[in-house]
């Protein structure tokens, strides 16, 4: 009998150290970071929501939206933000109200198209963008197709990026999901996986953000954590804002839902803070029908 009891009881353990292997990283770096280990970045990722002519009908317009939504990237600070959403015209736009930001984008449905992008938007005195390319998220990841069940073409963007001033080099990726199917969204948590281990490799930080149309609990979103941590589960500081993401379509006020929107990353860095922004304006409307999702990490040399 007591030799079963320390076999359920290893198996507790061993459960909860596989778990838990993340957080319990995190916490055993704690301390102020130094500037001889690496780099302190503030990341965001964001659905900034196309330019729909529904949500001009709405008050919700990309024309009356564009500003507000890029005085809170420049407001709070973002050394860096993935987007996913916004088409050609809309990235004209922040960058035009943005001058000191620049950014890396791709179609969702091939070059020739001007509709949905997944970018990288960064501060360009701050980074450069060594190498940048695109995958699909279907059973043919290296060309331009539609995946599984979906019924539309779904991407990741990814630049390999340098500090400027240290030049420490990162990549960064920007996913979008499908967001209706459930053959599609659950393999592309592994295509996620398997062509960010090949791009990125071993030796460099890895920041994958992204708007993944999944709530934690999925199959989709557990590939992905035998790879990369969750913000969420590993901010040293504790949490602000709400824990929801996402709303409905179109839907630019009121509480938001299920917690669909990530910033992922490798061993190599360091969480320090996680916060949803809440920022609105023109009585509580916010500048997209998602929130964004903020992160202070540290980058480890």
């Amino acid at each position: 009998m007591m030799r079963t009891y320390i076999h359920i009881f290893l198996g507790v353990v061993m459960t909860c150290f596989l778990s838990c292997g993340w957080m319990g990283a995190a916490k055993g770096s704690r301390g102020k970071p130094s500037a001889k280990e690496g780099i302190q970045v503030k990341v965001a990722s964001y659905n900034i929501r196309y330019a729909a002519a529904a949500d001009e009908k709405t008050g919700n317009g990309w024309a009356i939206r564009k500003e507000p939504l890029a005085n809170l990237i420049r407001n709070h600070g973002f050394d860096i933000v993935g987007t996913q959403e916004g088409n050609f015209s809309q990235m004209a736009d922040l960058i035009t109200l943005l001058p000191e930001y620049d950014y890396v984008g791709y179609p969702y449905a091939g070059k020739t198209s001007k509709n949905h992008t997944a970018s990288i938007v960064y501060k360009k005195a701050e980074f450069e963008v060594l190498d940048h390319g695109v995958f699909w998220y279907s059973e043919t990841p290296d060309v331009e197709s539609i995946g599984w069940d979906a019924t539309d073409t779904r991407i990741c963007t990814w630049a390999r990026m340098k500090h400027k001033a240290t030049g420490q080099e990162f990549y960064f990726f920007t996913s979008h999901f499908y967001y209706r199917y459930r053959t599609a969204k659950q393999n592309s948590g592994k295509v996620m996986v398997r062509k960010i281990k090949e791009i990125a490799g071993n030796n460099l930080p890895v920041i994958s953000t992204g708007d993944l149309n999944s709530s934690p609990r999925t199959s989709q979103i557990t590939d992905v954590l035998t790879y990369l941590g969750d913000s969420y589960v590993l901010s040293e500081a504790p949490r602000s804002g709400p824990k929801g993401t996402g709303f409905p379509g179109g839907v630019f006020e009121g509480a938001p839902g299920s917690r669909i929107d990530y910033v992922l990353v490798n061993d190599r860095i360091r969480v320090l803070s996680y916060t949803v922004l809440t920022d609105s304006y023109n009585n509580g409307h916010y500048p997209s029908d998602h929130l964004p999702v903020v992160c202070d990490l540290f980058l480890k040399k």
